[in-house]
């Protein structure tokens, strides 16, 4: 059997997670980079990993590589993403894939034009909860879908040296938690959405803390979402259609729904396990990759990305970087 070579650039939370569940049917965990090599034989030797290198361009340039898997901070995912492309990797990043529609579309030209895969690591495109309700909703008459919702809160320290609160690093709500959110309504939508509102609150350090988003579609679908860094709220995710509404908890790495019709019914849908997220991309991928699938999850990514450019705009929120 064909198994792919990944390496793990990064060695921060989301690459210790990675790491610690990572099982795979046609994937190996082949090696790590980081900016350190003392940094990449620890981690190396933590998870029995074969090969540490010294820095990303070392890792690159290893011919053996397959996939590249990138858990840094989102300012730079851009440049590991071009490095890697032209290196000739297949590549999975970590959201946001890239903090602007300008540079996502570039990468993705560029990985078209070396016949490569690019995806952003998006638990909501990859959880098997998703695809059982996508089935579920075409086999049951619902009716039309009128309207989503979907709300994430969580409270985080404002410590600068964490990239949360630091404007460097590309920080603030939308990018960390509000790239959920988009993706799970853009998940459920019809089409992309057409209207975009926005009110949004800036940090002092300068990174969006709270904002409500309102988007509409050429169907006339409406859907609500709700952000904040600096109160928790549920992980909630409401999805209704003309006879009834789907309500999914902890949506991000979600494995039960709940369906109420408008007579008062409920029905459980479940599917997958919360544990193997991460899993679920690694084979969905490796799948794409081996089976030269089409890349269905990339288009709705962009469309994310879009309307995140828009809102930004809207609030005045712009990176150093950009």
């Amino acid at each position: 059997m064909t198994k792919l070579n990944w390496v793990v650039l990064g060695t921060g939370t989301i690459a210790n997670e990675f790491a610690t569940h990572f099982k795979a049917e046609k994937a190996v965990l082949y090696g790590v980079a980081s900016r350190s090599l003392e940094k990449s034989e620890a981690f190396a030797e933590k998870y029995d990993i074969p090969h540490a290198y010294s820095s990303y361009a070392e890792a690159l340039a290893d011919q053996n590589v397959e996939v590249v898997y990138i858990a840094v901070p989102h300012s730079h995912h851009y440049q590991l993403i071009k490095a890697a492309l032209k290196a000739g990797k297949h590549v999975l990043c970590e959201k946001v894939i890239t903090v602007n529609g300008e540079q996502l579309r570039e990468v993705t030209q560029l990985a078209e034009e070396n016949h490569l895969y690019l995806a952003e690591a998006m638990t909501i495109f990859n959880m098997p909860l998703y695809r059982t309700l996508k089935e579920w909703i075409r086999e049951n008459d619902l009716g039309p879908l009128k309207m989503i919702q979907a709300s994430f809160g969580s409270f985080k320290d404002t410590d600068p040296s964490v990239y949360y609160f630091n404007k460097a690093l590309a920080g603030g709500a939308l990018f960390d938690i509000g790239t959920y959110a988009l993706s799970f309504v853009r998940h459920f939508l019809s089409s992309k959405p057409t209207e975009i509102l926005t009110l949004g609150n800036l940090h002092e350090s300068g990174v969006d803390e709270s904002s409500a988003i309102i988007l509409r579609n050429e169907e006339q679908e409406l859907a609500t979402v709700s952000l904040t860094f600096r109160a928790k709220m549920p992980k909630q995710g409401v999805v209704a259609f003309e006879k009834g509404f789907l309500t999914i908890m902890d949506y991000p790495r979600p494995t039960q729904a709940t369906f109420t019709s408008y007579d008062g019914k409920h029905q459980t849908i479940e599917a997958g396990d919360t544990v193997q997220a991460l899993n679920y991309e690694v084979a969905n991928f490796t799948d794409m990759i081996l089976g030269k699938k089409e890349n269905k999850t990339l288009p709705l990514t962009m469309d994310v990305v879009e309307i995140m450019d828009t809102v930004r705009k809207e609030w005045g929120l712009e990176y150093p970087f950009e």
